[in-house]
């Protein structure tokens, strides 16, 4: 099975009302027909979640759209894969490879390096920071 790691950003995109959300939309459903599994570390649903409840507090999505967007969570049956000893390793040892006070990317740098698979982002310092062929960068046009 073909993995792909993606990060929350990426959800944040697709669920976020904007002007390029069509482009997230289209990939996630060519991942999918593609027959990717997509994955993220657990520390994903609580992103999500954070996310969703901000933009219904400040008035970015309503109440109904963001029930929506969190059942999509779900829909979307991305594999949430708790970290173990190994994955935390590997995670602290990307947080100090890139010199960071936080371990939340580096957790999906860590998944993505076990899966042996892509690590999809929107994040243009994370991809350069790390400058690895399998950390791809989301872009939207100008």
């Amino acid at each position: 099975m073909s993995y792909l790691t993606i990060d929350a950003g990426i959800f944040f995109k697709l669920i976020a009302p904007h002007r390029h959300q069509q482009i997230y939309i289209d990939l996630i459903d060519g991942w999918l027909q593609a027959g990717y599994r997509l994955c993220a570390p657990t520390l994903w649903a609580y992103e999500i979640t954070s996310a969703i409840t901000k933009m219904v507090h400040y008035g970015r999505l309503s109440t109904t759209t963001g029930r929506e967007a969190f059942q999509l969570t779900f829909q979307l049956e991305i594999e949430l894969v708790s970290p173990d000893e190994e994955q935390a390793f590997k995670a602290l040892a990307w947080t100090e490879r890139l010199d960071r006070v936080a371990a939340y990317d580096s957790f999906y740098l860590a998944l993505a390096e076990t899966r042996e698979c892509a690590l999809w982002t929107v994040d243009r310092r994370l991809v350069n920071a790390v400058a690895q062929p399998w950390v791809r960068l989301v872009e939207e046009p100008a």
